[in-house]
């Protein structure tokens, strides 16, 4: 049998990679042996029915060989086409006859779609969670087995994503080689997708599947979370207090966070010192932080801790303990030295005593104290406890750290030391390792998603952007977080006003997955940065002076020209850092920087978490201000067009396909619109949906000015469907949205522009209705994306230089400007070009 054994590749924050962790102690061996696994079956006709029995054979031959059981490992079915539909839940079934009758009952679904994003959210909505029988919150591992014959035909990046973030382990079984790339990209490592040629040896599949799943359920193929090397993490003293009255099972589990947590450490008395205490009614010292200087000492050590009986729980009194028996020099405390000193309180109780005191003993000493609270644990009374609001986390159960510990270990390795101002009432506490003094920014990550960073070095990547945002207030109205990634072509991860609070831009900075490719377009990255990051609509506050940041992490050298793009980028007001390892170009990157002191490089990623201590200060404290010429800069804001009336209608995809790229189209029709002079007696504007049938937003005479506009397509939400009708849409927008009664001027001569957006093939004929458009002398542009069909995106388009088609919704970017050309142009040389197109 052949064993796979993936390497950890992941540090604080992310999951990315499978790796192998160390079994749970004895004392916790109820969580063995057991797992959560859902089939997920393509049920189309892909399959067919002549051929579903084989498909069903697999899966029981699957079943035949995993121990079934309540306390075991627990199965649901789920069988997907046009819509999935769940045959039986995780906790429908307790024995495996019961699960091997039920998936022999099995019936074929049928059906000429093969939707396979809707039901991956399917499975991560609604059969993992504990209503449906899931145990991810007790520890017990997730997966998922995906059995395709043929490629999706719906978005599956949202299901993908969320299923990623749930930490399911995915795995793939093909037939044919239709769909093995989709599978490769869903699964949780491509070594997960095994092939079968053909239905005839589907069921063969079997006896290699199974090794993967009995090594989900035995701990041998486990999600390496967060528990990697943190060899940059700083100097610090850590001190667990853990409330002993939580039970064996909860404390072994406990005990397990923290040897893992160790042994990422660079424990040391010169690095990481780690103490422990327990408490019940009285607090008892388990472990003091000069007691062991190696890591192998310390794990050692931990391994003995032992649960210890109790009732009631004196957090106040635990509180005291740790600063009068453990803050203290010969007990190991560096805090005369300026070490960092943080305290994580885990309890899953209300204090029988007063907490309000000790808490804020230990603040005024400049500890960072945690709280993580479980069932009967007072949140309240955590946030009195807790150095900030921030800091307190709530959990079901504290198993589930051993699936999912970023949300914890983040902050214990990122937070480096505090600033106390006392003043005649109260002290004031901020988090930081520099005083920041309400800070306000608007801050953009843009991060090379190539292979000269690679998966290897995405965890340090990761690590110095957490190390950063952990310092920072994040809040709209003191500093926002944008994140974007780069390699011959921008995508954006999140806009600066995607996310409201730090733990949510740490979270999805956790899912950040690497474009790839080995062409790097820094300069086209940073002009697609400044205009689609930093503007109003996409929560820039530029215009209400707040300073703009850029932040370029970098690991290989540009193929197109950046310096011009720099001081384009400088000019607009943005400041500019660049953060570099690797083969990146570092004199050119002193001259992409705003001043070549905001310039930073180190020869290896290990080493960018280092960064974070120097970059901080100047990164929230350099403003902008630049002599450079503006003559000498390209400036792409075009001024309003005044003067020019015209009729200017978009319809756009509105269906389930485009559900993940919908923010894209948003944004393309923002820029468009914004050099317009829009007004009742200028420019109107419309907006309108389509999937199976047209859905208006808004008609050309709803707004009065550009603001209303503005504010009206910020607010679109996707109106859904399935299919495509374009040719009934474009009748629609003929016969109803350019219409007198609902503002057209067509009549007074007036233009009349329509801008067709589709991300999918129409099922019906263009032909004969865009024909119409053209006769009654409206001028159509066609813009075509993904699976459009060039085709019928000329036959929308008023003449064939009037049609554009792009791969991907982010590089709409590169149609937007040439539309704004043709539609700002005057009547007379409207007419020219429209008689030379024809």
């Amino acid at each position: 049998m052949r064993k796979h054994r993936l390497l950890p590749l992941c540090a604080l924050l992310g999951i990315l990679f499978a790796g192998l962790l160390p079994k749970l102690d004895a004392q916790g061996q109820e969580a063995q042996e057991s797992a959560d696994l859902v089939l997920l079956i393509d049920g189309s006709e892909n399959v067919g029915e002549a051929n579903f029995p084989r498909v069903r054979d697999l899966a029981m031959k699957v079943i035949e060989g995993l121990d079934v059981g309540r306390d075991t490992i627990r199965v649901a079915v789920a069988l997907y086409s046009v819509d999935p539909k769940v045959q039986f839940f995780l906790n429908n079934y307790d024995t495996k006859a019961a699960v091997l009758d039920a998936v022999k009952a099995l019936q074929f679904k049928g059906g000429d779609e093969a939707n396979l994003g809707a039901a991956l959210e399917e499975v991560a909505e609604r059969l993992l969670n504990p209503a449906s029988g899931g145990r991810g919150e007790e520890g017990v591992p997730q997966a998922l087995v995906v059995i395709s014959a043929g490629p999706s035909n719906d978005d599956f990046s949202a299901g993908d994503r969320a299923l990623k973030a749930a930490s399911i382990i995915t795995f793939g079984v093909v037939v044919g080689g239709a769909a093995t790339a989709e599978l490769e990209t869903i699964a949780t490592d491509k070594s997960f997708v095994l092939s079968a040629p053909d239905f005839r040896a589907v069921a063969s599949m079997g006896d290699q599947l199974l090794p993967y799943i009995n090594g989900v359920a035995q701990r041998t193929i486990v999600i390496q979370n967060e528990f990697t090397e943190a060899l940059e993490v700083g100097k610090r003293d850590i001190i667990f207090l853990i409330d002993s009255t939580m039970g064996a099972t909860m404390i072994n589990s406990l005990r397990e966070f923290i040897k893992r947590f160790v042994d990422t450490m660079p424990i040391g008395p010169d690095q990481v010192q780690v103490g422990v205490a327990q408490f019940s009614n009285a607090a008892r010292l388990e472990i003091e932080l000069n007691a062991y200087g190696s890591k192998e000492d310390l794990s050692a050590a931990l391994g003995r801790l032992k649960p210890r009986p109790g009732q009631a729980v004196n957090i106040g009194a635990a509180l005291d303990f740790v600063r009068t028996n453990m803050l203290r020099a010969d007990k190991g405390s560096r805090i005369q030295h300026g070490v960092p000193q943080l305290v994580l309180l885990m309890t899953s109780k209300k204090s029988s005593d007063s907490v309000e005191k000790a808490a804020e003993a230990l603040q005024h000493m400049g500890v960072l104290t945690l709280a993580a609270g479980s069932k009967a644990a007072d949140e309240q009374e955590l946030k009195q406890i807790a150095f900030d609001e921030s800091l307190v986390f709530m959990l079901k159960d504290f198993r589930i750290l051993l699936r999912n510990p970023k949300v914890i270990v983040s902050p214990l390795s990122t937070l480096s030391g505090i600033v106390v101002t006392e003043e005649p009432t109260e002290p004031v506490v901020e988090i930081t390792t520099v005083q920041t003094q309400r800070v306000v920014r608007d801050i953009v990550f843009m991060v090379d998603g190539s292979s000269y960073v690679g998966g290897a070095n995405l965890p340090y990547v990761q690590d110095f952007i957490a190390g950063v945002v952990n310092q920072l207030d994040v809040r709209p109205d003191r500093v926002r977080i944008g994140l974007m990634q780069f390699t011959e072509n921008p995508k954006i991860e999140f806009y600066l006003n995607t996310h409201n609070t730090k733990q949510d831009v740490l979270a999805s900075l956790g899912q950040l997955r690497l474009m790839g490719g080995s062409a790097l377009n820094t300069g086209a990255a940073m002009d697609y940065a400044l205009t689609n990051m930093f503007q109003a609509s996409t929560g820039s506050r530029k215009r209400q002076g707040v300073q703009q940041v850029l932040l370029l992490i970098t690991g290989g050298p540009s193929q197109d020209e950046v310096k011009r793009i720099a001081d384009k980028v400088a000019v607009a007001g943005v400041l500019t850092f660049t953060v570099s390892a690797g083969q990146a170009d570092e004199a050119l990157l002193k001259t992409v920087a705003f001043v070549p002191d905001l310039a930073y490089h180190e020869s290896i990623f290990a080493n960018l978490p280092s960064v974070v201590e120097q970059i901080m200060t100047p990164l929230i404290t350099v403003v902008g201000d630049t002599d450079i010429a503006v003559t000498d800069i390209e400036i792409t804001e075009e001024p309003a067009v005044v003067g020019g009336e015209r009729d200017v209608a978009f319809l756009i995809d509105g269906s389930d396909n485009v559900r993940a790229d919908f923010p894209y189209i948003r944004d393309f029709i923002i820029k468009v619109i914004e050099p317009l002079d829009i007004g009742q007696d200028r420019v109107r504007i419309s907006v309108v949906q389509h999937s199976e049938r047209p859905a208006p937003n808004f008609y050309l005479n709803t707004y009065k000015d550009k603001a209303e506009v503005l504010r009206a397509v910020n607010d679109l939400r996707l109106s859904g469907g399935r299919s495509l009708n374009t040719g009934m849409a474009l009748k629609f927008m003929k016969d109803t949205i350019l219409s007198p009664v609902h503002g057209s001027r067509a009549a007074q001569n007036v233009p009349q522009f329509l801008i067709v957006l589709t991300g999918g093939k129409s099922k019906d004929s263009v032909k004969e209705s865009a024909g119409a458009l053209k006769t009654d002398g409206v001028v159509p542009f066609g813009v075509g994306v993904k699976d459009a069909d060039p085709k019928q995106i000329e036959e929308i388009s008023h003449n064939p230089s009037f049609a554009f088609n792009v791969k991907e919704f982010s590089q709409l970017n590169t149609v937007q400007q040439r539309l704004n050309s043709y539609v700002s142009l005057p009547k007379e040389k409207l007419k020219v070009v429209l008689e030379e197109g024809k």
